[in-house]
């Protein structure tokens, strides 16, 4: 049996061994557009604080593939795959036949299409490649804006101050982290962002960027505002790295819709990590969700399911971890927006810098913001993912038990 996989990240890196598992003499080849073997990618941030050295991101060692008996193809693009050949076509003219074929290819920052995105001086953190032109990029650079308050914005931010360099970070909506977060705990997460010395502008966005000899100077806001900038950094989403399925029929930029055994509508070609639109655990919507774990759960159940098992993807079960210099945040599950018809049980402790959220729907918990205390966040997710009656919703002046 051959079997092709492409990407070597954390969906591909599991499904492969999985999949070994399963098929011990099977062919596996695994592709990947990246040189090297599989690294963190959470780690990233860290690694552009200066926390870490950059020999800490590596998950596996140069022999890994040799190890595992895969067949390594680093450093080269996919750019067709052709499901009546049963053919995956490279950049570089080879031609990988496949009898089962795995997508893990991930996917790519977005940036939002306004004048100046091709200036020097802008930059996206995504891969290795993306750190190590950033780290070269921000020589002799004073200000820094960040153009989206997500999770990485965030992180990534917090990175760059503790460089020493002037950080703005722009929020389009009224606060960070608007799908997780309800407005008490973003309140809380902007009073310790302003504590850091980020400079935090809600309601900002960037209409053009400026520059002076082929660099990058300063935004244009929707304000009209010019906010002077030697560095940008975006971090406004993602899509799916699927252009090479451009005419199958099966994926979009939105990603490729798979059914629980992670199967695309070819039931030879699955699908797995950040370019799948797995079902949801507590909603009957399907969407990607971008998170390490869920890649390697998904990743898991695709290598099972190529190597002949009938394993059922439980469904996503979006978690959230956000630390910045001791101020900490767990969610999950519902966020603030999918809760409106839930019962909320929510206490503050202002004094000591806690606050946690429950939603219940029908005696179960559906959703979940921890700031402060987190200690129990397992027990919650344990009680979501498992779909078990919840206990009556915790009474205030109970709930840090």
């Amino acid at each position: 049996m051959r079997y092709v996989i492409i990407g070597a990240s954390a969906a591909g890196q599991a499904a492969a061994e999985t999949l070994r598992q399963w098929d011990p003499q099977g062919s596996i080849t695994v592709i990947s557009d990246e040189a090297q073997p599989l690294y963190s990618r959470p780690l990233l941030t860290y690694l552009l604080s200066g926390e870490i050295r950059p020999e800490k991101v590596w998950l596996k060692g140069a022999d890994y593939f040799q190890e595992w008996g895969f067949e390594a193809r680093l450093g080269e693009e996919v750019v067709q795959v052709v499901p009546a050949d049963r053919e995956v076509r490279l950049a570089s003219g080879r031609v990988c036949p496949y009898d089962r074929l795995l997508i893990a290819s991930g996917a790519r920052p977005k940036v939002p299409g306004i004048p100046g995105e091709d200036l020097e001086g802008v930059f996206t953190l995504r891969n290795l490649a993306d750190w190590r032109r950033l780290e070269s990029g921000l020589e002799g650079v004073r200000q820094v804006v960040v153009v989206g308050a997500g999770a990485v914005g965030l992180k990534t931010a917090d990175a760059l101050m503790r460089r020493g360099f002037e950080v703005t970070l722009l929020a389009r909506g009224a606060q960070p982290l608007s799908r997780m977060l309800d407005a008490t705990a973003a309140a809380m997460l902007m009073d310790a962002v302003a504590t850091m010395g980020i400079d935090l502008r809600c309601h900002s966005w960037p209409v053009a960027l400026k520059g002076d000899g082929g660099r990058v100077k300063k935004l244009i806001l929707n304000s009209g505002e010019e906010l002077p900038a030697q560095a940008v950094l975006f971090s406004v989403g993602v899509t799916a790295n699927v252009d090479f399925l451009e005419g199958t029929g099966l994926g979009d930029p939105g990603g490729i819709l798979v059914d629980r055994k992670l199967r695309s509508r070819d039931p030879r070609i699955f699908a797995a990590g950040d370019c799948c639109r797995p079902h949801h655990l507590l909603s009957p919507g399907q969407w990607p969700y971008h998170i390490w774990p869920a890649a390697v759960d998904q990743g898991r159940v695709a290598g099972a399911n190529m190597g002949g098992g009938s394993r059922l993807y439980p469904g996503l079960l979006p978690q959230n971890s956000l630390s910045l210099r001791g101020f900490k945040i767990i969610s999950g599950g519902l966020g603030p927006h999918d809760t409106k018809d839930c019962e909320i049980v929510a206490e503050l402790d202002q004094s000591r810098g806690h606050y946690r959220r429950l939603a219940y729907r029908e005696g179960r918990l559906v959703g979940l913001t921890l700031v402060g205390a987190v200690a129990h966040a397992g027990i919650y997710f344990q009680l979501m993912a498992q779909g078990l009656p919840a206990p009556e919703p915790v009474t205030p002046g109970l709930l840090w038990g």
